[in-house]
């Protein structure tokens, strides 16, 4: 056992993504894009399932603390980047690591305040600079990778077994695995249940009539490319990854006609709710919930905010799926789209054996669970899914419940963002007519744009 895990171990520092790109030729695609599908684990490796169980138990502990103090030395400096929200926990978890370890290392472990949002620019700035271990979410992957700033996964079997095949297939790329899976990423529908009911939000028509009877608003950042591509992905287009040139966005046969009905429905949809509905960043339901009287009943939220919305609402909170849209007599389900967060370790790291076994902690079970419970992330660990606390938690069984409607973060070209920020403001302007001419020529234009044609 030990031999095998230390070789993989070896390979996993050693075989550079340098190496994989240039076998590759053209970047690299994910294994089974992980659109539509449940969070489910998937086939069980029964050698992986044993040590993946074993890990950090008293052997697995003295034969890798005994493996880094040989080959690393005994004292250890990692620096991790995880966002502001998460310092404390992520802090409390590292002193955890550097417990465990003690009798064989000192971990001299600083946790900084780095954005998720920014991570990949940051690290591909000056890997060398860059932490150890740092956080960032789905869509990065490619650009650290083809950037040769981030290190295979030397528990990848173990990583397999233990968390959603859907995450794991998601940080793939041609066969190989990449960062350890952390958390969900998403974003949902979150309402004040003293005002919508359960049954109201169903229908995006439902949740907006209720918000007007009720004078108070619906928010949705409909200019934020990151939730405008729900317009098209509800009219049917998917992004499937790259063209052969692994540059220029793939994407589905759609049908043009389809995806322009769609997003008109949105548009009149908000047009006839002037004033009810408000084109705002995910905040802007906590901030309407907050004041007295509020201003906001219902909204489209990421799972970033939920810890704050807890503490505003409490019971009076109600988390469900995205709403369904009706389009020319049809109940379509809004598709999202749906990412996740991983712990990456840097290839530059002066320690990348012990990094490599600090983000294999970082993302295992116990460690998932404190953030679910502390922080309200949804856990993609097989079992941290199964405990009391997330599967009686209603934002968290409503993130994975809009797994089942999404297409996946991952593999998107970066020509794909800013036309979407534009078709988004588009759709909530409502100074525009509408006409299926108009919205045709705006979601083809931003197609192309994309297309970077």
């Amino acid at each position: 056992m030990k031999t095998r895990k230390i070789l993989a171990l070896l390979l996993a520092v050693l075989m550079t993504i340098g190496c994989l790109a240039a076998c590759t030729g053209n970047g690299g695609e994910q294994t089974d894009p992980a659109g539509s599908q449940t969070e489910t684990q998937g086939t069980v490796d029964n050698d992986a399932a044993a040590a993946a169980a074993n890990a950090f138990n008293a052997d697995f502990i003295s034969e890798w603390g005994q493996f880094v103090a040989d080959n690393e030395g005994t004292e250890i400096n990692l620096r991790i980047w995880a966002p502001n929200l998460a310092q404390d926990v992520v802090k409390a978890e590292a002193a955890k690591f550097a417990e465990m370890f003690k009798d064989y290392f000192t971990t001299n472990i600083t946790v900084e305040i780095q954005e998720e949002g920014d991570t990949a620019s940051q690290v591909i700035n000056d890997p060398k600079k860059a932490a150890d271990v740092y956080s960032f979410p789905s869509d990065q992957l490619n650009k650290l990778v083809n950037a040769e700033a981030i290190a295979s996964v030397a528990f990848s079997d173990e990583v397999a077994v233990l968390n959603t095949a859907n995450s794991v297939s998601a940080a793939t790329i041609d066969g190989t695995l990449y960062a350890y899976p952390s958390t969900v990423n998403s974003y949902f529908l979150a309402y004040d249940k003293r005002v919508i009911t359960d049954e109201d939000a169903k229908t995006l028509e439902g949740l907006l009539a209720a918000c007007k009877a009720a004078d108070k608003k619906f928010t949705f950042d409909s200019g934020n490319s990151y939730f405008a591509c729900t317009y098209l992905y509800t009219g049917g287009l998917q992004t499937l990854g790259y063209q052969e040139d692994g540059l220029t966005q793939k994407f589905n046969e759609y049908d043009i006609d389809e995806v322009t009905n769609t997003v008109k429905a949105f548009a009149d949809l908000f047009k006839s709710y002037k004033g009810t509905f408000e084109s705002v960043s995910t905040t802007g339901f906590a901030d309407g919930v907050k004041v007295d009287p509020t201003t906001v009943a219902a909204g489209v939220v990421g799972s970033w905010d939920v810890a704050s919305i807890n503490q505003i609402l409490g019971d009076n909170v109600g988390y469900a799926i995205l709403p369904t849209i009706n389009v020319n007599g049809t109940d379509k389900p809004m598709i999202n789209m749906f990412g996740y967060k991983y712990f990456g370790v840097n290839s530059q790291s002066a320690a990348p054996y012990a990094a490599q076994l600090l983000s294999y902690w970082l993302t295992g079970e116990e460690c998932q669970i404190d953030r679910a419970k502390q922080l309200d992330w949804g856990p993609l660990n097989i079992k941290a899914q199964e405990i009391d606390e997330v599967k009686n938690d209603a934002a968290m069984t409503a993130v994975l419940a809009q797994s089942e409607n999404s297409m996946p973060q991952v593999s998107l070209a970066q020509t794909f963002w800013t036309p979407l920020d534009g078709l988004g403001k588009y759709v909530a302007d409502d100074s525009k007519s509408f006409s299926f001419e108009e919205v045709k020529e705006q979601v083809e234009a931003c197609i192309v744009n994309i297309l970077d044609e």
